[in-house]
């Protein structure tokens, strides 16, 4: 930071002693010019002293020379004003110049009928220079006839004090000055804006989109983009209006992109309002439907709609299962507890244990869970004299199940058959149907795992080619190698939640991805335009600022391409403050 602090004032100094320079050069020769004019009118001075001569007579070269003097000082300045007052200077001076040297033109080839001629250079030199600075708006082109008005009535002037024979070449050549200078005015005049249609009808559609966004804004439709577009647009569009349309149009694009993903958006919104709502009536306490639903409002309040949509899904969804299986969940768990009451031995331990478990999930506002856990109770409760030969037959189950579990670890699994067997032996039927019953639940658990792992592996290619060409490329493959490991020591259930982890975890760095794309897109179309003006501003390619963002840009695409998230924002960010900063030298 220090280190550009340093070149942004050296540029600064730089720039300075430029200036300082040019005003030096310019203040010297305007004073030589001026020197100049006082040792040309001096012998008339002399004489008109001397009572020799009238000093009107001698005045006209070093007049014109003083006057010459007078607005060289503002030929080193490059701003609006100094150039719409030498442009105005101009506009005044070829029709004077003009009659001036058809005073003295003739039909001989002479030094005279030369230097005519040059005068008449040196007035198409205004002439052209005049028409390339005074243009725009019809403010500009009346100001620019205006001037052009007095230069033809001091052209008239000039010509009425030396009016020649009639009917001479002369006199020809003075009239068809006068002619042309009357007629540029009220050409000039009568023209106007040479843009006048485009101009109105830009305005018009500023008028009418910058409305609009003010609507939308007061609705907190997200429009920050467009706004923007439309800003560039107001300040460009009154120089360039076919460029200011262009930003319009693109704006307007932008608005209804965004009014149509905002429309989905809305009606989602609305859908998950309905059911949160509906699952506060049901179930007054919970609260993580409605935390998700806030949440939603406040990234769509941040303008950020894809996030705000995920989020009124994930409330929704909630909020469907409070409502389908809360008040299932309260009923099993309340009739388990009541026929559990008072009932504290072996045999019903397990069972309390079940009912913990329930009341658990309901807490965490998982009711499907919570149902499943204490619909279970009842029926175990309910078995009586049955209970052995049930959990014998649990214990048969489990003895299947692990007869058939090819591809499982079943250390521990033949551990739990094994008491199991000895409480069924011992007459705990609850015991043993609540160990029988846990192994067939872990090993179609295990099962289910290890089917997912086996899906993933066959899809191997599909996985890695979502992290293959990114700088953390070998931080996904190691997580993939210690899922693969986990897989050949057939820990199936914790490979699952590894490979859950992991996809969560991608998923996100692939929603930042997407996220640091858009901006990318943005910057990127932002820089186009910016490269095209650069260009009209006579900014050139080896412009130090402007290869400062062509390799800022670079670069956040590169990182972006890797998959380098923080670095391509913060290249991002960079390339937005060079292109601000260069925008402002347009």
């Amino acid at each position: 930071m220090d280190a550009w602090a340093d070149v942004e004032g050296a540029i600064q100094s730089a720039l300075e002693q430029r200036k300082q320079n040019i005003e030096r050069l310019t203040a010297l020769s305007a004073i030589t010019i001026l020197i100049g004019a006082v040792w040309l009118v001096w012998p008339t001075i002399s004489s008109a002293a001397k009572g020799e001569s009238g000093l009107l007579t001698g005045l006209g070269l070093p007049v014109i020379i003083l006057i010459w003097g007078l607005m060289v000082q503002d030929l080193g300045i490059s701003d609006a004003r100094t150039r719409t007052r030498v442009s105005a200077s101009a506009t005044i001076a070829w029709p004077i110049l003009l009659i001036i040297a058809a005073q003295n033109l003739t039909t001989e080839i002479d030094n005279q009928s030369i230097g005519s001629l040059l005068i008449i250079a040196s007035a198409m030199s205004c002439a052209i220079f005049s028409k390339s600075v005074l243009r725009g708006g019809l403010d500009i082109q009346r100001f620019k006839s205006l001037m052009t008005g007095v230069g033809t009535i001091g052209a008239f002037s000039v010509y009425l004090g030396n009016v020649p024979d009639s009917n001479s070449f002369t006199w020809f050549a003075t009239i068809s000055v006068l002619i042309v200078a009357i007629i540029a005015t009220v050409a000039t005049w009568i023209s106007g804006d040479e843009n006048k249609a485009l101009r109105k009808t830009f305005k018009k559609k500023l008028d009418e989109l910058e409305t609009r966004i003010l609507i939308l804004r007061s609705e907190n439709a997200a429009v920050d983009q467009a706004a923007s577009l439309i800003m560039t647009a107001r300040e460009e569009g009154h120089i360039d209006p076919e460029l200011g349309m262009k930003l319009l149009l693109d704006a307007e694009e932008d608005i209804e992109r965004n009014l149509s993903l905002a429309g989905d958006v809305d009606e989602i919104l609305k859908d998950a309002r309905v059911s949160v709502e509906e699952s506060e009536t049901v179930a007054p306490i919970t609260k993580k439907a409605r935390k998700s639903f806030d949440a939603g409002l406040r990234e769509i309040d941040l303008g950020s709609l894809r996030e705000g949509e995920m989020l009124f899904r994930q409330a929704k969804k909630k909020a469907v299962e409070i409502i389908e299986w809360w008040e299932k969940a309260e009923d099993a768990i309340n009739e388990a507890a009541r026929l559990l009451d008072g009932k504290r031995d072996e045999n019903t331990e397990h069972l309390h244990e079940m009912l913990s478990d329930a009341k658990n999930h309901l807490s965490k506002e998982s009711p499907k869970k919570a149902f499943e856990y204490a619909f279970t109770i009842p029926a175990q409760l309910n078995a009586g004299d049955d209970a052995l030969n049930r959990a014998a037959e649990a214990v048969k189950e489990a003895e299947r199940q692990l007869s058939q579990a090819d591809g499982l670890e079943l250390t521990e699994l033949d551990q739990r058959l094994e008491q199991a067997t000895k409480a069924l032996e011992n007459g705990n039927s609850s015991q043993a149907t609540g160990l029988a019953d846990g192994i067939v639940r872990t090993i179609n658990a295990e099962r289910a795992a290890m089917d997912e792992i086996r899906r993933a592996l066959r899809q191997k290619k599909n996985l890695t080619k979502q992290f293959e060409n990114r700088e953390n490329s070998e931080q996904w493959s190691s997580r993939l190698s210690e899922i693969e490991k986990f897989a050949d020591d057939k820990n199936w259930t914790h490979a699952a939640a590894l490979l859950e982890q992991m996809t969560n975890d991608l998923d996100r760095e692939n929603k930042q991805l997407d996220e640091t794309k858009e901006l990318l897109d943005f910057i990127s179309e932002e820089w186009k335009i910016l490269r095209n003006q650069c260009e009209a501003a006579s900014i050139k390619a080896d412009d130090e600022e402007r290869l400062a963002v062509e390799a800022t840009v670079s670069r956040a695409t590169e990182a972006y391409k890797l998959g380098n998230v923080e670095k391509s924002l913060d290249e991002l960010s960079k390339a937005d403050s060079l292109i601000e900063k260069l925008r402002r030298r347009i």
